[in-house]
């Protein structure tokens, strides 16, 4: 059976070492974790990336407000509820523009994420991608890639968190790109009715609503609205500095900002209800044509805006039914010897689900011993 992770602990201090945190540059070759971690008590550091997730520690106690006070008890609180309940602390923080934290008030930039928002169509210029990437964009050596079994907001927080390594030359620490899973149709999704997904996840804790919601945002919305295939469109969200501001209790955390790009995958469950055999077989060879193309669409603007440090996914694995070795594929192909070999420093594929892991994780090595050679 293959190595899944259990425990917060061992998860972030395994992500620790992956990304060099513990001992140096990593190598070119992916990294998957384990779930014995590596026996070490969790460092400083490691500690803190914990905190951050699971809200204030007793040092840094958040300034009281009303809306937290106001909570029920977390104990008679179900799943759903609480969902809502966060998504609301979070709107209601939106509507201020502001948030509390260790005893001071902080803006969330809101207007300057918004105006930075940038539709792009069908078309130009992301379908350009496949052409020979200019060499600013490139590297020397591989990008790292990571597989791990945690959540896509705590795999961009072990990213953030790890910038502090970095040698400080006076430039700008890197930004961290993150890859939002998008409803074709509803901005943020259901996260406001307390639905559980990975946009559900991003949106009920940061301000990427506000993007979604913008003028150029609903541009996504209303050609899809206007689109009745299930194949959905190429056409993408780029959303500049969206915080991440909460925890999934709704307490207050370090603000962390991402860059969000958000896509629609295939509806291959649609597509793929009620096809005969031979159809089904057909359609399942459009569909991994078209998930490639919007896959290399996808890795194609990360790296025209510069961001080096990824966190990617089981894209449209959810809902839309694709199936988990055809996308660990894709990425596989686009990553591992093919076009975007050199264009990015580290990507996490954040893959939640044991069940789910253990299939990427598998498809993906496979396509390292074998695909690589044949590509």
């Amino acid at each position: 059976m293959l190595p899944v992770v259990d425990t917060v602990a061992s998860l972030l201090t395994s992500a620790a070492e992956a990304i060099g945190l513990a001992s140096g540059p990593s190598s070119s070759k992916s990294k998957t974790m384990s779930d014995k971690g590596n026996g070490k008590k969790p460092t400083k550091d490691v500690e803190e990336i914990r905190s951050q997730r699971e809200g204030n520690s007793s040092r840094h106690p958040e300034k009281w407000s009303p809306l937290y006070d106001s909570a029920p008890s977390r104990r008679e609180e179900k799943p759903r509820d609480r969902r809502k309940r966060v998504a609301e602390l979070t709107l209601r923080a939106l509507n201020r523009g502001s948030y509390e934290y260790r005893s001071a008030t902080i803006s969330l930039g809101i207007k300057e994420t918004v105006e930075g928002t940038i539709f792009f169509e069908e078309n130009y210029p992301l379908n350009d991608w496949k052409s020979v990437p200019h060499r600013d964009t490139q590297r020397a050596a591989e990008a790292t890639v990571s597989i791990l079994n945690i959540s896509t907001l705590d795999a961009a927080r072990i990213l953030h968190n790890s910038y502090r390594f970095a040698p400080q030359d006076g430039s700008a620490p890197p930004k961290t790109g993150v890859l939002n899973f998008a409803s074709a149709t509803q901005p943020g999704g259901g996260f406001e009715n307390g639905a559980e997904a990975q946009e559900e996840s991003i949106a009920r804790v940061s301000t990427l609503s506000r993007s979604l919601k913008s003028k150029e945002g609903k541009r996504f919305y209303e050609v899809h609205k206007k689109h009745k295939s299930p194949f959905y469109t190429h056409t993408m969200i780029f959303s500049p500095d969206v915080i991440v501001f909460h925890n999934d209790q709704g307490e207050g955390v370090d603000p962390m900002p991402i860059q969000v790009v958000s896509s629609a995958a295939v509806n291959a469950g649609l597509i793929l209800e009620n096809k005969a055999t031979f159809l089904t077989a057909q359609a399942e060879v459009e569909i991994e044509a078209a998930m490639e193309e919007r896959m290399g669409r996808i890795l194609y603007l990360f790296e025209t805006r510069g961001i080096r440090n990824i966190v990617l996914g089981t894209f449209g694995t959810g809902v839309f039914k694709n199936k988990v070795d055809m996308v660990a594929r894709v990425w596989a192909k686009l990553l591992v010897g093919g076009r975007f070999t050199f264009s990015f420093d580290r990507v996490f594929f954040a893959v939640t689900g044991d069940t789910t892991f253990a299939t990427f994780k598998g498809s993906w090595e496979g396509w390292e011993k074998t695909g690589r050679n044949t590509h």
